[in-house]
């Protein structure tokens, strides 16, 4: 294994994504003056599974394209008639600075980027708009991204995933791609013949038919420990 560069899911694997979307979700339900039965997470989540529904659903269309029309559907549902006289597109707005601008880095992944920042090209392959990654907490880490927006398709496609290798480029057997989010990336990066290492953060469990990840782990840790230990080997190699 000859790894060149790394790349990365970036909402979840590298930022808690859920703390941002809570807190967007909830200020557009005080906008809205909705007085919730439901637990902000669970309207969060409810758009959130809407949102990869219409994007996985469909020809490809900007990632704020998608999010507007999953908050119209999840409001309507949840709280019918609330988006009454109300600007769907400022709300969206509002829920999606939150989401990039509010989800705080994972601990881990601070620790890792600042250890291979210096030693691999790093570059996040994300699903979201190319803006709003540019307004996200992480992007000073990165001098590269590939996003949705540039590929005109979201993961798990293979064109994403290619643009990213063509950019970087490298051929798919000297990356290794770091993930939490199994059926975007796993499936999408191991067709290719891409290495995955799975932050698998909330023990969640494989389907049957899906690849298997070269790596399982619950934070980016231990792949700096996989990362040194390939170095040491090909030092070794070299002697």
């Amino acid at each position: 294994m000859d790894i060149k560069a790394l790349t990365f899911d970036y909402f979840g694997t590298l930022v808690d994504v859920d703390k941002g979307g809570m807190a967007g979700i909830a200020e557009v339900m005080r906008i809205l003056g909705v007085d919730s039965p439901h637990p902000v997470f669970d309207v969060y989540l409810d758009w959130d599974m809407r949102n990869v529904q219409i994007y996985r659903g469909g020809a490809y269309r900007s990632y704020r394209a998608v999010a507007q029309q999953a908050l119209t559907e999840s409001i309507n549902a949840l709280f019918p008639k609330a988006l009454n006289g109300h600007n769907l597109e400022a709300l969206t707005d509002v829920l999606l600075t939150h989401l990039v601008e509010s989800s705080p880095p994972h601990d881990d992944a601070v620790e890792f980027l600042n250890w291979a920042g210096s030693r691999y090209p790093l570059m996040p392959i994300t699903n979201m708009d190319s803006d709003l990654w540019r307004r996200s907490q992480l992007v000073s880490y990165f001098e590269h991204v590939t996003t949705a927006e540039m590929a005109k398709a979201y993961k798990p496609s293979h064109l994403i995933f290619s643009l990213a290798l063509d950019r970087l480029g490298l051929d798919a057997q000297n990356v290794l791609h770091c993930s939490l989010a199994s059926w975007a990336d796993i499936d999408g990066a191991k067709p290719l013949g891409m290495y995955v290492a799975w932050i698998n953060r909330t023990g969640d469990t494989l389907g049957p038919w899906q690849p298997r990840p070269d790596f399982e782990f619950q934070t980016l840790s231990p792949v700096r420990d996989v990362l040194k230990q390939l170095q040491s080997n090909a030092s070794g190699e070299l002697k």
